[in-house]
């Protein structure tokens, strides 16, 4: 594993990181399973077809790993990862490489503006406006989808409720999208909780890192870490478990094991918590969804390991559910909104798949790839929690 923690000195070690590149990339030049998952493969394939894996610089890494837009799909995939003699990691080292870089380099004005997303709240009719009107000033692609600014926040908008004998108790990591542009999610999260008997309270987190970590600011990545890592870890002492509705943000918490060379309190999926208390037979959801559901599995959800909790739940309700198979959508924590001309690309062959189908409802874990969804179909999915609730609301 990689330190990510610009305090310790083997961050810096240039000649390990260089070392570290040739490895992998001999591994991938002679493997090339992952040549068509983003440009970061056929550049460096070019560089090593040019003049072996043996000859690649710093300059050539860091070209490469602008190039990644930290979708993991890579190491999803890769039949080398550890236990694997050859231990193979690379989006961690792509992680490594763009945080160092940028820490050498130095950040731009841009950079810092876009990974403001906790500072939304702040100015929500002037942020509206920008998003709407002048997203070239975050160094968003003027084609790229528009994050709809909500009106209030989630916080503005539920109040918390005491469950008498709750069957589990939840601190909700609302996260940046939920809070300020999709809290319609995180309202229906908290609406099914409670009528299962969960208890949810939302604490004062902050954002979780990935604007951070898109714009190589490896300084405010570690002390966003160490903020929501010392809360994460006095909840669970407290007896509660800590649960996300985004997979990115769930992934970027898993991260922080990096960014602070320390092990972090497990974080659950919210779907995945639903799954598992579940199956220890705590709850009981009732109801039916008697729909065609097409569903898109996010990359960071696969990354995660946890299955597809949210499809064998719907399964379960009676939902008829269909994977869609075709790829990334090229968003990827915000990534594909800076570098939309690679995006669409990227997302293509699911932005084609969602315009032609048929079903009733469409769904998806990830609200950016959701954007994709509705840019090309023109039919805004749903998060699989809110159509657990509205079949509990029917049942």
């Amino acid at each position: 594993m990689y330190s990510l923690n610009p305090s310790n000195p083997t961050f810096f070690d240039s000649d390990k990181l260089l070392s570290e590149f040739i490895r992998q990339a001999s591994v991938c030049h002679g493997c090339r399973l992952c040549f068509n998952y983003c440009d970061s493969f056929p550049l460096m394939f070019t560089y090593t077809d040019k003049k072996g894996p043996k000859n690649l610089t710093l300059d050539d890494l860091f070209n490469v790993a602008s190039k990644c837009f930290h979708c993991k799909m890579c190491y999803v995939n890769c039949p080398y990862v550890p236990p694997h003699e050859f231990n193979m990691d690379f989006p961690s080292l792509m992680e490594w490489a763009w945080l160092y870089y940028k820490k050498k380099r130095g950040l731009t004005v841009r950079d810092f503006i876009f990974e403001m997303l906790d500072g939304v709240k702040f100015a929500r009719p002037l942020a509206k406006v920008i998003m709407e009107k002048n997203k070239e000033l975050l160094g968003i692609h003027k084609e790229a989808p528009t994050l709809p600014v909500a009106e209030k926040g989630l916080r503005e908008r539920v109040k918390q409720r005491t469950i008498d004998n709750p069957k589990a108790k939840v601190a909700l990591f609302p996260t940046c999208l939920i809070e300020n542009f999709f809290p319609e999610i995180g309202e229906d999260l908290i609406e099914l909780y409670n009528e299962l008997g969960i208890e949810v309270i939302i604490p004062n987190f902050v954002c979780c890192g990935a604007p951070m970590l898109d714009s190589g600011d490896v300084d405010r990545l570690k002390k966003n870490a160490e903020y929501n890592t010392k809360i994460i870890e006095d909840l669970v002492k407290k007896g509660y478990d800590v649960v996300s509705p985004i997979p990115t943000c769930t992934l970027m918490i898993r991260e922080y094991k990096k960014i602070l060379d320390n092990e972090i309190p497990k974080v659950y999926d919210a779907m995945e918590y639903l799954f598992k208390l579940k199956n220890e037979g705590k709850i009981e959801l009732k109801g039916k969804i008697e729909k065609n559901v097409y569903y898109h599995p996010p990359c960071h959800l696969k990354f995660l390991q946890v299955g597809l909790p949210g499809v064998r739940l719907l399964r379960s309700m009676g939902a008829k559910v269909d994977i869609s198979n075709n790829g990334c959508s090229g968003i990827d924590g915000g990534w594909g909104l800076r570098n939309y001309d690679t995006a669409k690309r990227v997302g293509s062959k699911m932005m084609e798949a969602f315009k032609q189908s048929k079903a009733d409802l469409f769904s998806t874990e990830c609200p950016l790839a959701g954007l994709q969804i509705e840019k090309s179909s023109g039919r805004r999915p749903l998060h699989p929690i809110q159509l657990l609730k509205e079949a509990m609301k029917n049942g």
